[in-house]
């Protein structure tokens, strides 16, 4: 009886079910356009979209070269001490948004003008208003003492500008948040492609330029032209229609100096990507003149002035060619990001030259053991008392193997009975 209700309580909620859940129908075919569309499945297609940083991301190398990169504009900011560079500012949060003015983008939106030349002329006017003439030398040592009080002031508002409630105030960027990785491969062998493709763009532009080398220890760096060798089988992956040797030697130079090629309005440029300078090459072709000199002088440029200082034409501050801002510790302490990234590179070509060396030696090896026994036999010929003293050798190796594997077995003796010591009378 018991078992029949259960049953007739199951059929009861199974018909509850049924009237609250109604099965799906079975979709009718219909000829119309717009019945058969109705009846396809949507496509959910998953959108992978690309979260934005917070404003407030101290940890981030990408947000902080972001920031600094609006400060690339010689035209909006001009230069400033080191204490109060874009650096500076950036590691806090700020932006440029203005002629020699600073906003926090996306924070607490307070701004700062950080303009030291107009209160420096002002300074300059209200000097020469009494009328009376001051020495020179005077005169400057007041400028730099009131240029330094004026940027440490400016320094204390790079944290105290931003509002009571920003956290930029509370906290910046560490001091290595301009490091360049060069150490690791998966970091800098895709890089040093990219810059050394991207200057074989503009071959024709650097082809002629001359470069002033790096001072290093040739100990741990190789030339320039084995390392182009050593690479370009593997990692720089050159055209199908490979550019002479001497040219891809001096794109590997300003690859490894942090400098990738691109072209603005026709004119082949030198960019750099940690420190946003950008060099005209025009200027260091053969038998350019600068328009800035008097026309009346008929004299061509002085000789050497072509040449490029591939370290010092980046910023003062880019880890390319500051030590201090690559902040690199141990044995590489002291060096900027090129004299690093030139020994790590050289250190992975003499690798692969000793990978491609055992490679051969082992392949001839193979090959010569294939070779004619009989020809062999005619080379390395023993008389018959040098083959009976082998094989005497041979026979007491194998003898002295028998006796350090043979397993001593325990001789047989009686066997020994204990008994329980409760059994013991």
């Amino acid at each position: 009886m018991t078992e029949a209700i259960a049953t007739t309580k199951r059929k009861f909620y199974k018909a509850l079910d049924s009237l609250g859940n109604q099965p799906p129908k079975r979709a009718r075919r219909d000829i119309s356009t717009t019945s058969i569309t109705s009846l396809q499945p949507t496509r959910v297609e998953a959108v992978v979209e690309k979260k934005d940083l917070p404003n407030f991301a101290p940890w981030s190398h990408e947000a902080f070269l972001a920031r600094l990169k609006t400060f690339s504009s010689v035209s909006l900011w001009h230069p400033k001490p080191e204490e109060i560079s874009e650096v500076e500012w950036a590691k806090r949060g700020w932006v440029c948004v203005d002629v020699n003015t600073v906003g926090c983008r996306g924070g607490c939106e307070r701004r700062v003008v950080v303009d030291m030349a107009s209160v420096a002329k002002k300074m300059d006017a209200d000097d020469g208003s009494d009328g009376d003439e001051r020495d020179p030398d005077e005169l400057e040592q007041d400028q730099e003492a009131f240029e330094a009080m004026l940027a440490e002031r400016y320094k204390a508002l790079i944290p105290e500008g931003h509002a009571e409630n920003c956290l930029w105030r509370q906290d910046g960027c560490k001091d290595d948040i301009y490091h360049v990785q060069v150490i690791r491969p998966k970091v800098w062998q895709p890089e040093l492609r990219t810059r050394y493709l991207s200057l074989l763009d503009i071959a024709d532009s650097i082809r002629d330029v001359n470069t002033i080398p790096l001072e290093h220890n040739t100990s741990n760096v190789l030339p320039l032209d084995r390392v182009w060798q050593e690479l370009s089988k593997q990692l720089l992956s050159p055209p199908s229609d490979p550019p002479v040797p001497e040219l891809s030697t001096k794109a590997i130079e300003f690859a490894l100096h942090g400098w990738r090629g691109s072209s603005d309005t026709g004119n082949d440029l030198l960019h750099c990507d940690t420190c946003f300078q950008r060099v005209g090459l025009w200027m260091y072709q053969p038998g350019y003149k600068s328009t800035h000199a008097a026309s009346s002088s008929p004299e061509p440029q002085e000789a050497g002035s072509s040449t490029i200082n591939l370290a010092e034409t980046h910023r003062e501050y880019c880890p390319w060619r500051n030590p201090t801002s690559q902040k690199a510790a141990g044995t590489l302490s002291g060096m900027n990001a090129s004299e690093i990234l030139q020994r790590v590179v050289s250190t992975y070509a003499r690798e692969q030259r000793r990978k491609s060396d055992q490679q051969t030696r082992d392949v001839n090896h193979v090959e010569e053991s294939d070779g004619d026994d009989g020809v062999e036999a005619d080379v390395i010929s023993l008389s018959r008392t040098e083959i009976d003293e082998q094989d005497k050798e041979r026979e007491s190796r194998i003898q002295r193997l028998k006796r350090l594997l043979t397993i001593k077995k325990r001789p047989k003796g009686k066997a020994t009975t204990i008994l329980p010591v409760n059994s013991r009378k």
